[in-house]
């Protein structure tokens, strides 16, 4: 029997380790990177039971464990629902848009556009 051994392109690596900056109404530069597996677990653990049963506060939170820096500082993944609100709270509605318009760009796509941004 032969054993085959499945590799990632290396398109398909380049693309996971890809980033992609946008920049929100006030200027600011966010880079977003796409997040393993493990970090929408974690992000489900960190908004507790309750949110994480949440399915229309979970796909609001989502977003968030896109952004690796904001204006070059790092960002840490939120590890508790009062880190995941800070960062939301340090991103706002214009940095939130920003990320949602960005996501398909670091997916690969063309960017969610404007009407899912605001939905």
């Amino acid at each position: 029997m032969t054993k085959v051994t499945l590799r990632p392109s290396e398109e398909v690596i380049a693309r996971a380790a890809s980033e992609h900056t946008v920049t929100d109404s006030t200027g600011r530069q966010i880079v977003l990177k796409k997040p393993g597996i493990l970090a929408q677990f974690r992000l489900v653990e960190a908004m507790g039971p309750e949110a994480a049963e949440n399915a229309v506060y979970r796909t609001m939170c989502m977003p968030v464990i896109y952004v690796a820096a904001i204006d070059g500082e790092p960002i840490i993944p939120p590890t508790s629902k009062l880190e995941l609100e800070a960062l939301i709270q340090q991103l706002d509605e214009p940095g939130l848009i920003a990320v949602q318009l960005g996501m398909g760009k670091v997916e690969g796509g063309d960017g969610g556009g404007a009407d899912t941004a605001k939905n």
